[in-house]
């Protein structure tokens, strides 16, 4: 006799003197049957239900637990809206004529598919200007009345919709004197930007992939707080860099930076200590792939060629604006002490404070019958410049004061390093110092 599986429960001593092996199963039990004598634990008058069996009794056979279906009562003037049930008395499903289709799970792809619909989608890219805390008033209004009042963009934009509504007309209405217009929703200058918003993985894998294509566009004294924003790993990152010859890998940042320049100096860039820079600068130079560069605010008869700050400003990027508007070759002497982390600050005075003549001239005050004769200092306005402050340990011998006297003997340093002839800033250069306790 072949052995008992392990998996079946063993049979009790009395239901073995009980049972025949030639006995056939048991009839199924109609809901008219009488369940006194039997012992198959059902519920009277119930659709598909029972009773697990007992761990020490004989697994039912399938045809005992199958059961007729309740009588459904017809109620006049209701209409019977149930539905059969999908599944047999035994529990197996049945076989449909229709099945539904299952949920595409994106997720559920291996990654390199993941990465080749990613790489897709930058292809052909078609990515709008973002404007990051906008300082204008036509981009953001400072007072209730800029608020309420319509801009001439928001009407230029009413006009546009309204055309490609009655363009767009549909043609069954083409016969009627006035047709009735469609809404067609203009086309997104910002494609495949919700794969960012799905959810945490979908973002981490796509976010460097979209910024690296996406830019945007800030102004030049929000810098700072952007990166704080949108790079807060920043800092740390920049502390774990190695030496720039033994580095194996840069920071993982990617990113596409226009920095607007107002023609007006603001009252945060008027500030004695100027606008920081360095950590617009230091993300740019040890980063895998940052783009950055510097423009103005959309206004008419803008000529680039022409715009001596911000070429100027170009410069510290390593690159010289040529007079075609390209730029020139990597100053290579620059961006070794960028990426060596040399300096302590670079900062913008696009407006700085005037000062005093150490010179004085004689000015005669006419007090009653006689002139006077008294000393007086002119005060002397200062050309906008850049300063760069470096720090002590990376200093060299002729960096002593906060503003060094720059050599031009043997070689101009500032030339060698790109800041040579420049057409609206001075450059100043210094060593950090230490405040007195």
């Amino acid at each position: 006799m072949a052995p008992i599986r392990p998996s079946t429960p063993p049979l009790r001593a009395s239901t073995m003197k009980q049972r025949d092996s030639s006995a056939r199963p048991p009839a199924t039990p109609t809901s008219s049957s009488s369940f006194a004598g039997d012992n198959f634990n059902m519920i009277s008058r119930s659709e598909h239900a029972t009773v697990p069996p007992s761990p020490n009794a004989l697994p039912p056979y399938t045809e005992a637990l199958a059961m007729d279906p309740a009588p459904e009562r017809k109620v006049a003037g209701h209409k019977n809206i149930r539905k059969s049930n999908a599944r047999t008395g035994a529990g197996v499903q049945k076989a449909g004529g229709r099945t539904r289709p299952k949920a595409f799970r994106f997720m559920d792809l291996p990654g390199e598919i993941r990465n080749q619909i990613y790489m897709h989608t930058q292809e052909e890219p078609k990515q709008a200007l973002l404007v990051h805390r906008p300082r204008i008033a036509s981009l953001r209004p400072r007072t209730r009345a800029d608020r309420v009042r319509t801009l001439p963009s928001d009407i230029a934009e009413q006009e546009y919709d309204k055309d490609i509504s009655n363009a767009c007309s549909d043609g069954r209405d083409s016969g009627k004197t006035n047709p009735t217009p469609r809404n067609f929703p203009r086309e997104t200058n910002r494609p495949f930007w919700g794969l960012t918003q799905v959810c945490r993985q979908l973002r981490y894998e796509y976010r460097p992939i979209y910024m690296a294509k996406q830019e945007i566009g800030l102004d030049l004294t929000a810098i700072l707080p952007y990166l704080e924003i949108f790079y807060p790993s920043a800092p740390i990152e920049i502390a774990k860099l190695a030496a720039s010859e033994r580095r194996k890998c840069d920071m993982p940042f990617v990113g596409n930076l226009t920095i607007a320049v107002s023609d007006v100096p603001t009252k945060l860039e008027r500030r004695s200590e100027g606008t920081e820079l360095l950590p617009l600068l230091e993300i740019w130079a040890n980063s895998i792939k940052m783009e950055a560069g510097f423009g103005r605010y959309m206004k008419e008869d803008y000529h680039a060629e022409i715009d001596g700050e911000a070429k100027d400003l170009y410069r510290l990027f390593g690159r010289r604006v040529l007079r075609n508007r390209s730029c020139g070759a990597m100053n290579n002497l620059w961006r070794k002490i960028l990426r060596s982390r040399s300096l302590a600050s670079v900062r913008i005075h696009r407006n700085p404070s005037m000062i005093l003549s150490a010179s004085t001239s004689t000015l005669f005050v006419q007090t009653g019958a006689m002139a006077t004769p008294q000393l007086a200092a002119f005060p002397i306005v200062l050309k906008p410049y850049i300063h760069l402050i470096f720090k002590k340990e990376a200093a060299e011998a002729w960096m002593t004061d906060f503003e060094s006297m720059i050599p031009k003997q043997p070689v101009d340093w500032l030339a060698q390093r790109g800041f040579g002839h420049m057409e609206y800033f001075d450059v100043r250069v210094g060593v950090e110092q230490t405040c007195a306790k």
